[in-house]
């Protein structure tokens, strides 16, 4: 068997759920206004008022004022800062990192740029996405829950940032233990995605893989792999071979396909099927040998081959799937 890493998934302690965007609390004002130092240097950053607790109070789109409204103030400089370091969470050493780092920084902008400003519901959403996937998805969908209304309110129901919230939430919802539910958001919410971004967006496709993925927990294996089987070569064909969402949908489908298998009577494999079965292999996306060695098994039975651990520890790494199927299934 090839000696391949295994990939990250379930990590440590998960962050507090109750955690959620909360609005800057602006002093109270004094009876007379004090007087102003002569030699008080000007605020860094543009002063925010007070923002309203609930997000029912929230101001309507035309009422958020960014802070970076004038360009090349201090205002893009704090912002341009904040994004920064929420993209550094992709690279934390560790997923708690990842999820601290998020948190700081969403609370930081809710505090500066305002708590309905675009960036500041982005880091919020990407901490809801870190919390579950660092095992937390109970908390996640309270949070994404939250900023997806937020979202609603200050952006608009239709903005391509509240419907990715919305499919955040939903995937969130199903992962802590609603599938059901999560189907239903999903196919609430992709009709309006593939209005606002279109069908090929990685968006889009990102919630039909969503949608596979809640069918699939809600007991429905048959329909989640026809989805899938639909979806992946239209992921690979329009974002190409090297994305993750790529990587992401193989997985789904090869850990599905023993199951649909014995669901549908057994029968020949597709093509999609078989390389998303090798793309599993190759990446190790196992929790244990015994449970490679017994898909590797259903491969064998699947396909007719005999031997596949032994042709699988000689593919090369720069192989991709496609060429490793070939390699692994094809004649000699």
């Amino acid at each position: 068997m090839p000696s391949v890493e295994k990939p990250e998934g379930r990590f440590g302690p998960p962050a507090d759920p109750a955690a959620a965007p909360a609005a800057p609390v602006a002093p109270p004002a004094p009876a007379v206004p004090p007087a102003q130092p002569v030699d008080a240097p000007p605020p860094a950053v543009p002063q925010v008022p007070a923002q309203p607790s609930e997000p029912s109070a929230a101001p309507g789109p035309a009422a958020v004022q960014p802070v970076d409204a004038a360009p090349g103030g201090a205002g893009a400089e704090v912002r341009a800062l904040l994004v920064r370091l929420s993209d550094a969470a992709d690279t934390a050493p560790t997923p708690d990192g990842a999820v601290h780092l998020l948190e700081a920084v969403a609370r930081e902008a809710t505090a500066l740029l305002g708590r309905y400003d675009r960036d500041t519901l982005t880091a919020w959403r990407r901490l809801g996405l870190r919390r579950s996937a660092a095992g937390d998805p109970s908390g996640a969908a309270h949070l994404l829950g939250q900023v997806a209304a937020d979202a609603a309110q200050a952006l608009g129901p239709h903005d391509p940032d509240t419907l990715e919230t919305r499919t955040a939430h939903a995937r969130a919802v199903g992962a802590a233990g609603d599938p059901y539910g999560a189907v239903h958001l999903l196919r609430e919410v992709q009709p309006a995605l593939v209005q606002a971004v279109g069908p090929y967006d990685v968006r889009a496709l990102a919630a039909q893989c969503g949608l596979a993925d809640a069918l699939a927990r809600a007991g429905d294996v048959v329909s989640a792999v026809g989805v899938l089987l639909e979806i992946v070569p239209v992921v690979q064909h329009h974002l190409g071979p090297a994305h993750p969402l790529l990587g992401e949908a193989r997985c789904l489908l090869g850990r599905l396909v023993p199951q649909w298998r014995r669901l549908s009577g057994g029968g020949g494999l597709l093509p999609v099927a078989a390389v998303a079965m090798v793309h599993r292999l190759l990446v190790w996306d196992f929790d244990s040998d015994r449970e490679a060695d017994l898909f590797l098994t259903e491969l064998e039975r699947a396909t007719g081959h005999r031997d596949l651990a032994g042709r699988l520890a000689a593919v090369p790494d720069e192989l991709s799937a496609d060429q490793a199927t070939a390699m692994l299934l094809g004649p000699g």
